[in-house]
């Protein structure tokens, strides 16, 4: 039984046969499977076609061939891409418009900054105020000297600043 060629295959022969000559096992395999009348007739077409185009001869290039391509390409209007319909919803297409919502932008970071540090102010004088009214508490609970035991500070305070001068006559008497 004969194996049936599929279209893949038969398209890379004749890919093949486009570059080169075929070889016989290839050329012999695509004779075995061109079974309809229209697949021979498009075949023996292409291979008539690939040799009429192969003894045509080279066309001569110009000798400014590049600098006419050159001229034909600076020539030729650039295609604008048309910016994405959110760019041109919101106008971004136009400098203006970008500089006025970068300020916009910057604007709202530095409002939202703004917010952040005053909830963070009220935070720590809530903290603070919470604080002072426990250290009142504890104070108010710990019995503090009476003011007869203070009046005596100053003097003792300066005692503890001044230098002692050595008893000398003790210090015999006890050698």
């Amino acid at each position: 039984m004969k194996e049936q060629m599929n279209s893949a295959e038969f398209e890379h022969l004749l890919d093949i046969a486009r570059r080169r000559k075929l070889t016989p096992e290839e050329a012999a395999r695509l004779q075995s499977n061109l079974v309809n009348r229209s697949d021979r007739v498009g075949w023996e077409e292409e291979v008539a076609l690939t040799r009429l185009l192969t003894e045509l001869p080279n066309a001569p290039l110009a000798s400014n061939f590049t600098a006419q391509v050159l001229l034909a390409v600076e020539r030729e209007p650039r295609i604008r891409r048309r910016a994405p319909r959110v760019v041109r919803w919101f106008g971004l297409h136009r400098p203006v418009i970008r500089v006025a919502w970068a300020c916009l932008l910057l604007g709202a970071v530095g409002l939202g900054y703004y917010a952040y540090e005053a909830a963070n102010r009220a935070k720590m004088a809530v903290s603070l105020a919470t604080l002072a009214t426990s250290v009142d508490i504890a104070a108010k609970a710990v019995e503090l000297p009476s003011a007869e035991a203070w009046q005596d500070f100053e003097p003792i305070y300066r005692l503890s600043h001044t230098r002692p001068q050595a008893d000398l006559e003790l210090l015999a008497a006890l050698k």
